[in-house]
Order: C-alpha cells, then structure tokens, then sequence
C-alpha cells in the first residue's frame, strides 16, 4: 500500500469544500466539554440542488479524495472528532 502524503501547513480551505458540497462545522461541546467537530453535506442552495443527499455521501467523496492524496481532504479528515472520525471509517472504510 502506497504511503499516504504527509499534512502541509496549508490552512483548510472551507470555500473549495463548499463549492464540492461539503463542510467541516464545530457542533458545540459534547457533554464533557469537548469539541464536536462534523464532516457534513451541504443543504441545497436557494434555487439548486445539494450535491450530496446525505452527510454519508460526502464522507465517502472526502475519503475518496483523501485515498487519492489530496490535502483538502485529508485535513478535513484529520479535524473531525473521534466519534466522528470512527461513524466516518465504518462506514467507509479506512483511509
């Protein structure tokens, strides 16, 4: 298996994720505290439609890219919260 690229110090860059349908948002705390950190699908814009039917449908774009070795991705990967990270992996396998 080919060695995944390491993470730049690029800062994550939230209007190409937008444009592709998705989103990294901060849910608030969980109940002790810690950050809720979500990768989720985008709502449908006024007047269009959402390129993602569900938040599952982005998880399986972003690992995609991440597996190709995009950055973008794989920084959004790396933000979200364990519990997040582990529904993400489940459902789409390891990245």
């Amino acid at each position: 298996m080919q060695a995944l690229p390491t993470i730049s110090t690029d800062p994550f860059d939230d209007s190409t994720a937008a444009l592709e349908g998705w989103e990294v948002s901060d849910a608030g705390p969980d109940p002790s505290g810690r950050a809720i950190v979500q990768l989720q699908a985008l709502p449908a814009p006024a007047g269009g439609a959402a390129v993602f039917g569900w938040d599952e449908d982005a998880w399986m774009h972003v690992v995609v890219q991440t597996r190709a070795g995009s950055n973008l991705h794989r920084l959004a990967l790396a933000a979200v919260n364990d519990v997040e990270r582990a529904l993400i992996e489940a459902t789409c396998g390891a990245w």
